[in-house]
């Protein structure tokens, strides 16, 4: 259901079919992938794809996960999938992840596997454009169905990553979850088969049970092999029959089963707290049987249940205009949560004491769809949205990525579900829709909301005197609900032009050519200045964004808080002649999206569009700057909001960990507050309409960028009506130095707080430098040095972490600086050797500089992603504003290449020197409340 839904549950309009469908017909299987089976059972998916150039993603897909675990093996299907990358016939140890890295390939980002209760899936991203390393990539998969080989060595110095793993996800959302699961998998085996498993079984289960899951549920007949890319198929086909051909499966294999959720008469019920949770939410599922994706019927019934949600969300969405919401947030959806088991589901996230308030919204908006039904506006409003999305994915389908296409047929080799192309979609879409009637959509959850399987769950923080509802209290409401009057709904909807009167154009006053990177550039008559580069990366995106100097850095730290809720007000109050629902309504069939933003230091527009919707993203901009609007309500609904958002913040560990950070490293600067109750009260509905028309009412100086697919010609009249038009003059803007510096010298934080047997860890290296543009890439390298050597030392030689993120970067503003941060998750008692060993590191690259072989990785990666970044318009529209802005000649954005093969060892040990060896230091622990242990002060 995966490509086809999402677009189906995004955008149709009624289409009159040529003759009836028999709803009886298989749903078609897209004819551009190629879909057979061995001898041996094991199935493969074969798709030639052009974008990315030159890569491939390939995926082996065990149809085993930790549902088939026994008592003893309670975490191994997942342990077992980190064995994969310790140890295989052909790649020993870490010689695996060694030779992709070589390769260009990044652990994490383009090497990964994941493990469910129901499956396991390795992944693979891979050039093509070498056809040794494509021969290798189908050695590794073949290894990892066959031959892995859990040495005992190797398992015991993994039992602590996998730990680690674990402690990393440990927290209030974990703890309530855990509470949650037995209810809502009552009397299943899901219910005890969390994927993480036990950490006793992890620390303590030999290597022999983890060969027996092995032996037991890694068979042909149980796996898929896909692959898709830029690659001849024929040639695929050739080395999976090669390296999947010869596997057997074991005799006497056990069965497959496909485990059920049984169902229950009765409501089950549960309301939990926690300390440290800091929103209440709510949640009531109708569980049912999971229903096939097979025929066309099957289809029709997809789309219906889409409509109805789709239809429903747009009502919850318009509560939220509201002044005083009755929740945060509201929805209702429907899916599967096991293999044989789906479910309908509202959902809510409330303020703590609003539980009935927010139960209450969401039960009379489904009984007010039964009693009255949808209108038929809102349907025809709904089916073009579908139509549109539908559309969209047709004109794309020969720029579609590979990864669109392969999570798609790893669900149909999995669940069955569907594996359709972009034009079988399109035209069964337009075939279905008309025959789905406005009666039958109404009538749609007559099946989904019944009293029996139900369960209902709230969860909110724990608090001295707050009650939550009880069960009886709650059915007593469902059943009051369901015989009270509730009235019909209004679809306030409006027919008006966004623009009533077409501005006065302006006028493009000068031009220039860029044509080593083709970029055009245009001066506007107001100041303002555009530079627009047509691509044929996609067919139907075009990307634009705007900058100007000033931002927040021009407003006191006292408006700090009105100008950070000011395009949230705004989002909630709609824009020109049309309040937020009525705009809503007013682009439903249109792709776009415009957003003003306010940075600190700039502010200005980001939006994207169709070729189609390109006048009215246009218009959109030109009334974000002529006619924003700034509601009384709108102001007041964000606001509600935010203080019961911001109410219980303090009670996660994490947030008053780097709340202490932030004021340590800044000094408790007026501008560096953490947002609070007490801030929240200098929201100012008049502050934010005043900076906001203060910011964007001088179009001067301010740069626009578009990419993506546009002509020049059709473009110009578009920029000059509704760009140029806007009012302009020569007065310099500039941002204002806002004097928040961070500390100088070496501090320690140290915080403790919370239950969890967890620590994290932040490690700042930072100073106050002139930027050179030159050291952008060694600083680069270096951290990505640097994170492979703190994952090989951290993770593989000490077992002490799960991962280790590094990042670093040079800032101009407020002035020249850098910063460079090492954070990772661990056992209390292990962070002073933790910290120690990523330091020594430090130390050892300063001094002695690094091997050859990661200099080779980290290039090969970076040369790798410049080659796909090159061929996106996301890419282009921010490295041509960042060069834009800093003055930088469009030239360099080509000299990326030469810039990376003339680095060396030496320039990157240099930039380590210069940004780590006399960098300030503040180093951040985060323990638990009851640890003694682990570090010192």
């Amino acid at each position: 259901m995966k490509r086809l839904f999402v677009g189906l549950l995004l955008c149709l309009t009624p289409v009159l079919a040529q003759k009836p469908l028999d709803l009886s017909k298989p749903i078609p299987v897209d004819p551009d992938v190629l879909i057979k089976k061995l001898d041996n059972g094991l199935t493969y998916y074969i798709r030639k794809n052009a974008k990315p150039e030159n890569r491939a993603e390939l995926r082996l897909v065990v149809n085993a996960g930790s549902i088939l675990e026994t008592e003893e093996q309670l975490g191994l299907a997942h342990f077992l999938e980190h064995m994969a990358f310790n140890g295989t016939k052909n790649f020993e140890k870490q010689e695996l992840i060694d030779y992709l890295e070589s390769i260009g390939m990044r652990f994490g980002a383009d090497i990964n596997a994941y493990t469910s209760f129901d499956e396991t899936v390795y992944m693979l991203e891979v050039p093509t454009d070498d056809q040794g390393v494509v021969d290798t990539a189908f050695q590794i998969l073949e290894d990892w169905a066959h031959q892995i080989t859990i040495d005992p060595v190797e398992v015991d110095k993994e039992r602590g990553v996998v730990v680690e793993e674990w402690r990393r996800g440990r927290g209030a959302q974990m703890r309530i979850m855990q509470q949650q699961l037995p209810l809502l998998y009552k009397d299943s085996r899901y219910a005890e088969r969390l994927p993480i498993g036990k950490v006793e079984v992890i620390e303590n289960a030999p290597a022999e049970q983890l060969a027996k899951f092995y032996r037991d549920w890694y068979r042909p007949d149980l796996m898929a092999v896909v692959a898709v890319g830029d690659f001849d198929p024929k040639m695929v086909e050739a080395k999976i029959k090669k390296h999947f051909g010869h596997l057997k499966n074991p005799k006497n294999a056990p069965e497959r089963v496909m485990y059920d959720v049984p169902p229950h008469k009765e409501t089950l019920f549960q309301a939990v707290t926690d300390p440290e949770l800091t929103n209440a939410t709510l949640r009531i599922e109708y569980k049912r049987a999971g229903e096939e994706t097979k025929t066309l019927a099957d289809m029709r019934r997809g789309l219906l249940e889409g409509l109805y949600q789709a239809m429903l969300n747009d009502r919850l969405a318009e509560l939220l205009q509201q002044a005083n919401p009755p929740f945060l947030f509201g929805s209702a959806s429907s899916g599967s949560y096991a293999r044989t088991a789906a479910a309908f589901r509202q959902f809510a996230v409330v303020q703590e004491t609003g539980f009935e308030t927010g139960l209450r919204a969401l039960l009379t908006e489904a009984a007010r769809v039964k009693r009255h039904g949808f209108t038929q506006s809102e349907l025809d409003r709904k089916r073009a949205e579908y139509l549109r999305s539908l559309e969209s994915a047709y004109k794309e389908r020969d720029k579609t990525e590979h990864r669109d296409f392969i999570g798609e047929y790893v669900n149909h080799f999995l669940e069955g579900e569907m594996a359709i192309s972009a034009g079988q979609s399109l035209e069964l879409g337009k075939a279905i829709l008309p025959t789905i009637q406005l009666d039958e959509v109404n009538k749609a959850t007559e099946n989904w909301i019944t009293e029996e399987n139900r369960v209902i769950l709230l969860a909110a923080p724990e608090k001295e005197g707050l009650k939550l509802p009880t069960k009886d209290a709650v059915l007593g409401m469902i059943k009051e609900i369901a015989a009270a009057d509730v009235a019909p709904y209004a679809d306030n909807a409006s027919e008006e032009p966004l623009i009533a009167k077409v501005p006065k154009p302006g006028k493009v006053t000068a031009e220039h050519q860029f044509e080593s990177v083709g970029v055009t550039k245009w001066e506007l008559s107001n100041g303002a200045t555009v530079y627009l580069k047509p691509t044929d990366f996609k067919n139907d995106e075009i990307l634009f964004s705007s900058s100007q100097k000033g931002g927040s850095s021009l407003v006191d730290a006292d408006d700090l808080i009105a100008v950070g809720t000011t395009t949230a007000i705004m989002g909630q109050s709609g824009l020109g002649a049309f309040d937020a629902i009525q705009l809503r309504k007013k682009t439903a069939d249109k792709l776009v999206r415009v957003g003003p933003y306010i940075g600190s230091f700039s502010q200005g527009l980001n939006g994207a569009c169709t070729p189609e919707d390109l006048e009215t993203m246009f218009q959109l901009a030109h009334l974000y700057y002529t006619a924003p609007r700034f509601d009384q309500k709108a102001f007041l609904s964000v606001k509600n909001r935010y203080q019961a958002i911001i109410k219980n913040r303090s009670s996660r560990p994490e947030t008053v960990w780097g709340d202490e950070r932030q004021k340590v490293l800044y000094q408790d600067h007026p501008r560096r507050q953490p947002w609070t109750a007490a801030r929240l009260e200098h929201m100012s509905l008049e502050t934010s309409r005043d900076t906001y028309q203060r910011l964007f009412s001088d179009v001067g100086g301010t740069n626009y960028v578009f990419v993506g697919n546009f002509d020049l010609a059709a473009m110009k009249p578009l920029v000059e009506t509704y760009l140029a038009s806007l009012p302009g003059t020569d007065a310099e803007k500039n941002w204002r130095d806002t004097k928040d510096r961070r500390v100088k010298g070496r501090k320690e934080v140290v915080v403790r707080k919370g239950s969890e047997p967890k620590a994290i860890v932040s490690l700042l290296y930072h100073g106050e430098a002139e930027f050179e543009q030159n050291q952008v890439l060694p600083l680069m390298v270096l951290n990505r040095v640097l994170t492979i050597r703190l994952r090989e030392i951290m993770r593989e030689d000490m077992g002490g972490v799960y991962n280790v993120g590094v990042g670093g970067s040079q800032s101009r503003l407020p002035i020249g600086s850098f910063s460079n941060r090492i954070s990772f998750s661990c056992n209390p008692e292990k962070v002073d050797e933790l910290v120690k060993a990523a330091n020594d590191e430090i130390q050892r690259l300063i001094k002695d500089g690094f091997e050859e072989p990661y200099l080779q990785k980290v290039t090969e990666a970076l040369h790798r992603e410049h080659e796909v970044d090159l061929k996106e318009n996301s890419y282009w529209r921010g490295v041509i504003g960042s060069y834009v802005r800093w003055g930088l000649p469009f030239e360099r954005i080509l000299g990326f290449e030469d810039r990376l093969k003339g680095l060396t060892i030496a320039k990157v040990q240099g930039a380590a020197a210069r940004y780590y060896g006399d960098a300030n230091y503040l180093e951040a622990v985060l323990l638990p409340e009851a640890e003694s242990a682990g570090k010192t002060n």
